[in-house]
């Protein structure tokens, strides 16, 4: 009997790592890997068809698009093309039409994604063309011919002991009109339902054959590596590893990989399992894969989870009310930190079970859901200890807004982003009241906020970061300088499409706010290259300028700037500019 040889620390890492790799490509649990997005939109069509093409009309700053899947009323999402985002492209419109895969598939419904973080400014889109047909394809011509070699196989005709006549007979039935005909007959012709569903239950044996066969191989290689290393324990050599060595490798893995483990061994399901993988969960970059069931599935394995983040999930009914209350109810007692921006089935029962569960809760993340109204948001008075709100895109209204600003003496970051029901003067005295300690504050596009309400903003001097693009209306001189004067620290301010801002205004900005990193003064008609110029040499921590559409900032211009102020990042400049209405 052969001595027993004790791998070295190395040996076992190095093994530990090709079984992982053996593991998490079993065939059924494997998951592309995809470059990360940002952003998306979503485009319903009339008429669902099998799709041939996709046409992306990029207007403005192409190559962002990262993903676009396809799906049939939201239901079975199918990645229908991936890649990575596109820099260096000229700055002009242009057809992308990336070479999509064609699933035999209905589709009514595409989600485009973006990603745009590296990209020079904003993308822009015209419109998203979906071509196709609304009857599947025909059968191949591969396809046909394997057709035919069957039915001579079943024939008889390829032997050597069948007559000529015999012969002649079967290749004139098998090139009839009437073989052909029913050969060629898609797949929605009419099927016995006896026959379609001794068919599906044939293909489930067949895959379920298949996937053993595999599996059975995976599991075969997984054994000859250990008998090389000689390794007699019931575990492998995964039972020779303290168990703090397994948890470390398992944090290296995400989500998906830790669900792929738990199907391959019951050590592992029991180490994958383990409440402490579970404290942070991001569930956004596998949105298309979260269902009730997967909730589910989860629930008894968070019970000391902090952070979660739902965001994208559950669109078209994959995730219902029902499901995820439960799911709070039951692991949201230590919820700190909770992302659900873009999740429709949020309501406002949810609402009340976060706040009366969720006691610990510090950042909420709700943005564009729609269902919630002045019922749901008044229920997150009770959450006293959040420092940082999003309600961009939702419902909530002055009144209900400001009873939760009341009460929520901690905030320090607040996003009201295209909040249309807000008296934004009246939210600012609010602010000035009862959140003297907020930080940043985005109102893009919230409408109506004059003079009055900047004086109310200066009287916070924590504000650092300020984005009111879309949102001033008048003239707001004296306003604007008493902002930059009360708030010292600024370093990213937002006038986007400021029509009123002139020369006067700018210099303002240039002699108070000397912290200043980030400005937009994108779309402004009056800003000279003067006053453009006296900020970059006062503004020395000045990291990015958007002049962007400014109709008296021409490019011959930012290009001298540019050279002279290369740490500053300068939009704008195009050489026919358009004016914003």
């Amino acid at each position: 009997m052969g001595t027993f040889h004790r791998p070295t620390a190395c040996e076992i890492l190095t093994m530990v790592d090709k079984m992982l790799c053996t593991i998490l490509s079993i065939d059924g649990y494997n998951f592309p890997p995809l470059p990360p997005s940002c952003d998306f939109i979503d485009v319903r069509y009339e008429c669902a068809v099998y799709p041939i093409r996709v046409d992306i009309y990029e207007t403005y700053n192409p190559g962002s698009v990262v993903r676009v899947w396809g799906s049939l009323e939201g239901q079975g999402w199918v990645l229908l093309w991936s890649g990575e985002p596109q820099l260096g492209l000229k700055a002009a419109a242009r057809i992308f039409s990336p070479p999509i895969s064609q699933p035999h598939r209905l589709m009514n419904i595409l989600r485009v994604e973006f990603d745009h973080r590296q990209h020079n400014y904003y993308p822009a889109l015209d419109a998203v063309l979906l071509v196709g047909s609304t009857h599947s394809g025909s059968k191949s011509v591969s396809e046909l011919r394997e057709s035919i070699f069957s039915q001579i196989m079943k024939l008889g005709i390829h032997t050597a002991t069948i007559s000529e006549e015999d012969i002649l007979a079967g290749v004139q039935f098998l090139l009839s009109e009437e073989n052909l005909k029913k050969l060629m007959e898609d797949d929605h012709g009419e099927v016995d339902d006896d026959d379609e569903e001794g068919c599906e239950t044939l293909l489930r044996e067949e895959k379920a054959d298949i996937g053993h066969r595999e599996k059975e191989k995976k599991c075969d290689l997984i054994e000859d590596q250990l008998e090389s290393l000689d390794i007699r324990t019931c575990g492998g050599y995964f039972d020779m590893l303290p168990e703090e060595l397994i948890m470390h490798i398992l944090k290296q893995l995400d989500i998906k990989s830790l669900c792929q483990l738990c199907c391959t061994c019951k050590l592992l399901q029991k180490f994958a399992s383990d409440p402490f993988l579970y404290i942070k969960l991001n569930l956004k970059n596998c949105w298309w894969l979260v269902k009730n069931s997967t909730l589910e599935c989860l629930r008894t394995r968070c019970s000391l989870l902090a952070c979660l983040d739902l965001s994208w999930c559950g669109p078209y009914n994959a995730v219902d009310t029902g499901t995820f209350m439960e799911f709070i109810h039951t692991c949201g007692r230590q919820l700190t930190t909770l992302r659900l921006n873009n999740c429709h089935f949020i309501d406002n029962y949810c609402l009340y079970m976060i706040a009366n569960v969720c006691y610990n809760l510090q950042e909420l993340s709700m943005a564009n859901c729609s269902k919630v109204d002045h019922l749901g948001f008044r229920e997150l008075k009770k959450a006293r200890g959040l420092s940082r709100l999003d309600l961009s895109r939702t419902r909530i209204d002055f009144h209900t807004l400001q009873l939760l600003l009341q009460h929520a003496g901690n905030l320090q970051h607040l996003s009201l982003n295209y909040c249309t029901q807000l008296e934004m003067d009246e939210i600012a005295l609010t602010l000035a009241t009862f959140n003297r300690s907020l930080r940043s504050l985005h109102a893009w596009k919230t409408h109506s906020l004059t003079t009055r309400g900047l004086r109310a903003l200066a009287c916070i001097p924590t504000l650092q970061d300020l984005d009111l693009g879309w949102a001033l209306c008048g003239v707001i001189t004296e306003g604007l300088g008493e902002l930059v004067r009360g708030c010292k620290n600024l370093k990213r301010l937002y006038l986007t499409a400021l029509r009123t801002l002139t020369d006067h205004d700018l210099n303002q900005l240039t002699m108070q706010s000397s912290q200043l990193t980030q400005l937009d003064i994108m779309g402004t008609r009056n800003i000279t290259p003067d006053a453009v110029y006296r900020l970059l040499q006062s503004c020395k921590h000045l990291e990015l300028l958007d002049v962007s559409f400014c109709e008296q900032i021409h490019a011959s211009f930012i290009q001298q700037c540019s050279t002279q102020f290369p740490h500053v990042d300068i939009k704008g400049g195009i050489c026919h500019q358009v004016r914003i209405i």
